[in-house]
This record gives structure tokens, C-alpha cells and sequence, in this order.
């Protein structure tokens, strides 16, 4: 969020007042040019209020060099001709401000610097006047001055040779507080030799006479105690201004609107020894108003800190990662995980017309619920991190191999933003998972299958998502009882869906990825006629889905049953009525319907109407009576009773009594 000061803010004063206060900051530096080890090049930096009514920036600046044990004064150097930076453009893309006038003055002279008799190093000071009398944690700001100091080696000392200070650089362009917000912030320093830098808050330097050896050369300024201050509370505020002594990034919250100073100071170690140092004076002003923005925030609803994402393997994934910020701040992200060591990696994305990149999130397990289209990132070296504004997003993809079903891969993204709120951070930790993909392999359930009747059933697996060489192979009893597989043609029927594979399979062949990397279809078939020693009998089989490609992955399991049942049995007698006389019709009494042979075994008995056995047959379905007794002979014409019993399909028969009629000749 953009909030324009139309009030004069000063971040450094602005007010002029009677002892031509004017002075900010500064500090004094020393790099080496060569091309002996005794030529440096001396600078020290001025930063002045250019405001109506403050006094102008020095014309030239007399810089001592001291025993840096004895304090003796080695020489004198007066640095002229300064470079004049004026108004320097202090802004901030947050709260752009106006009015501010601000100079900045480079003196800088080449001179030489001798070899200190007793190898005791030197420093360096130049003293100014005057502070602002506005300024708020001091006691007695309008009597205080300033003294910009620096220490260095003694040139000849052979551990430190051609030795350069630390550079302060110039003021960061957002130099001011904000009243009861947390700001970052920090001084743009180099070090030319790669020494190790150690950064920490000093209470800065009043001007004034020298003190003796060995007291510190010069004194610290007043803090208004008072009102609270100190050098552990530099701006009274929750929590206490800081500096980190690696980075010297500095935190700050004042509680009261106002002009504040503070020193900084920065030693440098070479080998683990402390060779010199370089102070800054610095005074910024803390304004009221500043409103935090929104932090960033993770885009991906679905994605939380701790969760495991299950991948599967043989398959390429995917996946979209972006962060956001409401204030349109620079945002950063990179991305850790042993995952890359195995080949996970980020893939090159084909921009669009106007070179935008899209990233895809909010996966609602058919579509992407959301989507951002940004400039391509850039990458940061400094901070070892992709970067981009307002939005930003990272693309991984991996096809882990058969060998990696189990492995779980931590997974971290980091990403930061700096802008309006100063820099914040949010780190997500999740968990990626290689796991067998989710597959679908259909029963064909049990089934009752008649005696003497061909059944043939189909095995078929179809998964558009698999890329895996599949194998369908079924086991079953009844391959010992004349079940085989036949061959098949290029399509096969399941649940009314047909699938074309584009080929056949044959016996316990089985099936590749229909053409593309992105669909199995495979089938197989058992066909088997029973026979009457089945009948009643229930036949387990089994059907399993395999990878040929990852024998431990793709692996699943059907079973189904065949209950063998006998046919439809019907038991009937035609005539009740004969007329044996051998013209063809109603000739003979005997059993009709349909027979089951592995079953059926039926008694016929034919009685007189006195209870005589004229005639007996156990020849179903083969009987006939045509109307004569045990002995051939033609029986009276009456009313004869039968008997019948025995086994009719499942059903025992234990008796069953009828009646046929046998009629004289016409």
C-alpha cells in the first residue's frame, strides 16, 4: 500500500535553527590505489540538510592521522573540491515523500600513508558541527558536533598489506522509521579484501578536544535518559532497535514520532584478527501514519505446511508452486529437496505471445481452480533465490522410477518479500511421496454357469493414466477340468463398454500402452463347458494385474466363482389315452420333457386296476409302453395305473401316480 507525505519529512533534519545545524551523517573512509603498499586514497562523506536556511556544505575537510596507540598526530591531509550529490532522491515505493533536501559530499585525496615505526596501526578522524537541535534522543543536541573515525593496519604489517576499509556506501533510499511498525533496514557496505565484517550499534561521537592515551579519543555523545534513552534504546521502542552482526541488517520500531541517531560501527577480521573499523553517523526520522500491508501468502489452498503429496511412479508430475503479495512487493522463492539429487527438476516453460508464464493451482481433482500469468522470474545471485513482483511462481517436475515406491522426500519452500512491510518471510515444509498409482481393476463377480454349456468370461483392464507394460494372467482348478483361454480378437466387452485395443491377445499374453505414454487396455479370456461331474460344485479363480515394468508396483488382485447348476428339467407323460393299433397315432404311453442325463434315473411301473404288475421300465427317457404286459401280449382295453419314481433333475421322485387309458382299435 502507497501512502504519499504531503508533511515535510525529514530523514535527516530539515530545520534549520540559529547554530547553523545542518550536519546528518557521514564517516570517513580509506582504500588502497597502489601501486605501493603506502598509496590510499582517503573519502570522507558529508551529508548535509540543503534545506532554505541551512548552512552549506563544507568547502574542505582537514582530516588527522594518529598513532593508533599514542594518539600522536602523524599528519594532516585537507581534502577540497568535494563531489556534490545534491538532492539525493530519497523515496520509497511505499510512502513516496516531498520536500526532503538532502546533500550528499564526496572528498576524496590521494596521499600517502608511512609505515608506523612501531607497527601500532593508525586512525583517522575529522570533526564537524553541528547536529540538529530537533533531534529527540539526544540530552543537548544543538551542542553536540559530530567526529567521523576510522581505524586501519599499519601498512607494512605483511598480514594486512594493501589493505582497503569497509565501504559504508551511500544512505538506502527508504532511510526513515516507522512510528509503532517493524521496519528493516541497511547500509549498503562492501569490503573490497572479502575480510569478514562484524556489524554492531555505537552511540555516536561528539566533537571536541582529544582525550589521552589510552582513554578512547574521543567522547560519545548524551542520550536524553530522561526520556528513556540509551544505547540499548536507541528509539524507546517494543522491541529495541538492533543490528545482526553478520549481516548488519537493522530492526526498528520507535514508539514516538521524532529525529533519532544512531552509530554504526563496522570492524573487519582478517584470519580471526580484528584489523580496523569504520563508524558511521547516522540520524533518520520516524514518521507517524506508516500503515502495514498485507504479508505475503501461499496461493495454493491445497498445499499446507506438514502435508505428504503422494506422486506416482512411472509417470511425469508436476506441480505449480506461487506466492503472492497484496502490496505488489518484490517477492522471492526457492525451492529444497533431496528430490532434485534423484531428478526432479525445473523444466523450461514456453512463454506466451507476450512472453508471460502461466502457473496453474487450486487443483479441485478434475481442473485448476486458479491460475496467474507473470514475466518470466529473474534470479537474484546475492540472494541465491528466484524474484519477481506482486506475484511468483516456481514449476518442479519428476518421473521417479519402479526402484523409488516408498521414498518420501522433504520438500522445503522459502519465500520472502521486501517492500512496504519491510522483509517477511514464509517457509512451507511438506513431504513427497513416490507411491503405486491408483488403479481400477474390475471383477466380473460370481456366476451360476449351466452344465454343458460353453461360458466364456472377460477379464479386461482399462486405465487411460497408466503408462506401465501390463500382464493379466487368471489361475483357477478348472484349467485341469478343460477351461482354456482362447484367442482374442482387438475388442472386448465389459459392463456394456467395448474397448479396442487395436490388436489381439492371445492365451496369457497381455498388453503395451495403447500407442501413447498415456493409456493400458489389455483383456484376457476364460471360456470352459462343464461337464455333469461339475454340477453343484463352486470354482474359484483368480485374476492378477501386474506391472512387467515394476513388478513391485502395478500389482492387484480379483476373485470370482462359477457355481455349475444342471439345465431346466420338465417331466410330462403323453397320452393319458392310447389306441395300440399301430397307425402312428397315440400308439404308445410314455414320459416327455427334457432330460437331464447326468441325473435323471426313473422307475415306471404299470398296474391293472387289481393291483397286478403288468409291466415295469427303468429306461428314461428311452420309455415307451405301447399296451402289452411282461409277456408281449396285448392287455384288456381299461384303465391301467402307473407309478413312477426315482430322480428327475435335482428332485427325488418318490412317487408320483398317473393313470393311462387303453382303448380297442377302431
Amino acid at each position: 500500500m502507497k501512502k504519499i507525505l504531503f508533511i515535510l519529512i525529514a530523514i535527516f533534519s530539515m530545520t534549520p535553527f540559529s547554530y547553523a545545524s545542518h550536519i546528518v551523517g557521514g564517516e570517513i573512509t580509506v582504500k588502497w590505489v597502489g601501486p605501493t603498499q603506502n598509496d590510499f586514497q582517503v573519502q570522507v562523506r558529508v551529508f548535509r540538510s540543503c534545506q532554505s536556511g541551512s548552512a552549506g556544505m563544507p568547502t574542505s575537510v582537514s582530516v588527522d592521522l594518529h598513532d593508533l596507540v599514542t594518539y600522536n598526530t602523524v599528519t594532516t591531509w585537507n581534502l577540497t573540491n568535494p563531489v556534490i550529490n545534491a538532492n539525493i532522491p530519497f523515496s520509497d515505493p511505499c510512502f513516496p515523500v516531498f520536500g526532503i533536501c538532502v546533500d550528499e559530499g564526496l572528498f576524496t585525496q590521494n596521499v600517502t600513508i608511512p609505515d608506523n615505526v612501531a607497527g601500532n596501526g593508525y586512525f583517522l578522524e575529522y570533526q564537524i558541527c553541528c547536529r540538529n537541535n530537533g533531534v529527540t534522543n539526544l540530552a543537548n543536541p544543538s551542542s553536540d558536533g559530530m567526529t567521523f573515525y576510522c581505524e586501519i593496519p599499519d601498512p607494512a604489517n605483511t598480514n594486512t598489506l594493501n589493505n582497503s576499509t569497509p565501504d559504508m556506501g551511500s544512505y538506502p533510499l527508504s532511510a526513515f522509521f516507522c512510528v509503532n511498525s517493524t521496519k528493516t533496514f541497511q547500509f549498503n557496505v562492501t569490503d573490497a579484501d572479502n575480510d569478514s565484517l562484524v556489524y554492531s550499534l555505537v552511540t555516536p561521537l561528539d566533537d571536541g578536544a582529544m582525550n589521552a592515551a589510552p582513554t578512547f579519543p574521543y567522547n560519545d555523545v548524551l542520550w536524553n535518559v530522561g526520556g528513556g534513552y540509551s544505547l540499548a534504546n536507541i528509539l524507546n521502542g517494543t522491541p529495541a532497535m538492533t543490528i545482526d552482526q553478520s549481516t548488519g541488517v537493522m530492526t526498528a520500531n520507535p514508539s514516538l514520532a521524532g529525529q533519532y541517531v544512531f552509530g554504526v560501527l563496522v570492524e573487519e577480521y582478517r584470519n580471526g584478527v580484528k584489523i580496523g573499523e569504520v563508524r558511521r553517523d547516522a540520524q533518520f526520522q520516524a514518521i507517524p501514519g506508516c500503515q502495514s500491508g498485507n504479508p505475503l501468502f501461499n496461493a495454493d489452498n491445497n498445499l499446507t505446511d506438514g502435508m505428504t503429496i503422494p506422486i506416482p511412479y512411472n509417470k511425469l508430475f508436476c506441480k505449480d508452486l506461487v506466492y503472492q503479495d497484496p502490496n505488489g512487493d518484490t517477492l522471492y522463492m526457492e525451492m529444497t529437496s533431496t528430490m532434485f539429487d534423484s531428478g526432479a527438476y525445473v523444466p523450461t516453460m514456453v512463454p506466451d505471445i507476450n512472453g508471460d508464464l502461466t502457473y496453474f493451482y487450486n487443483w479441485n481433482g478434475t481442473s485448476f481452480g486458479d491460475s496467474v500469468t507473470i514475466p518470466p522470474n529473474t534470479f537474484d545471485p546475492a540472494v541465491g533465490a528466484d524474484l519477481n513482483v506482486g506475484s511468483i511462481g516456481l514449476r518442479f517436475c519428476y518421473t521417479p522410477p519402479c526402484s523409488q515406491i516408498g521414498e518420501i522426500y522433504p520438500f522445503q519452500l522459502s519465500a520472502k518479500s521486501l517492500g512496504c512491510d519491510g522483509e517477511s518471510g514464509d517457509t512451507l515444509n511438506f513431504f513427497i511421496e513416490v507411491v503405486p498409482p491408483v488403479y481400477d481393476f474390475k471383477n466380473p463377480g460370481n456366476k451360476p454357469i449351466a452344465f454343458g454349456v460353453e461360458h466364456c468370461t472377460n477379464v479386461v483392464f482399462h486405465d487411460t493414466s497408466l503408462v506401465d507394460l501390463l500382464n493379466i494372467e487368471i489361475t483357477s482348478d478348472i484349467f485341469d477340468l478343460g477351461a482354456e483361454i482362447p484367442d482374442l480378437s482387438s475388442s472386448y466387452i465389459y459392463d456394456n463398454d467395448v474397448y479396442s485395443t487395436g490388436y489381439p491377445f492371445s492365451s496369457f499374453s497381455t498388453g503395451v500402452a495403447n500407442g501413447a505414454q498415456s493409456q493400458s487396455i489389455l483383456a484376457t479370456r476364460v471360456c470352459w463347458t462343464p461337464d455333469c461331474e461339475h454340477i453343484g460344485n463352486t470354482y474359484s479363480l483368480k485374476a492378477v494385474l501386474s506391472s512387467v515394468d515394476c513388478p513391485t508396483g502395478i500389482q492387484d488382485t480379483i476373485d470370482f466363482e462359477y457355481t455349475v447348476t444342471p439345465p431346466f428339467d420338465s417331466l410330462g407323460i403323453i397320452p393319458d389315452v392310447i389306441t395300440p393299433n399301430g397307425d402312428g397315432f397315440n400308439d404308445v404311453y410314455k414320459i416327455s420333457g427334457v432330460s437331464n442325463p447326468c441325473h435323471d434315473n426313473v422307475k415306471v411301473q404299470i398296474y391293472s386296476r387289481w393291483g397286478i404288475l403288468i409291466f415295469e421300465n427303468e429306461e428314461y427317457p428311452e420309455f415307451e409302453w405301447d399296451g402289452t404286459n411282461k409277456n408281449g401280449t396285448k392287455v384288456p382295453a381299461g384303465t391301467y395305473f402307473v407309478l413312477i419314481s426315482g430322480v428327475f433333475g435335482n428332485e427325488i421322485i418318490t412317487l408320483d401316480q398317473r393313470s393311462v387309458t387303453v382303448m380297442d382299435p377302431q
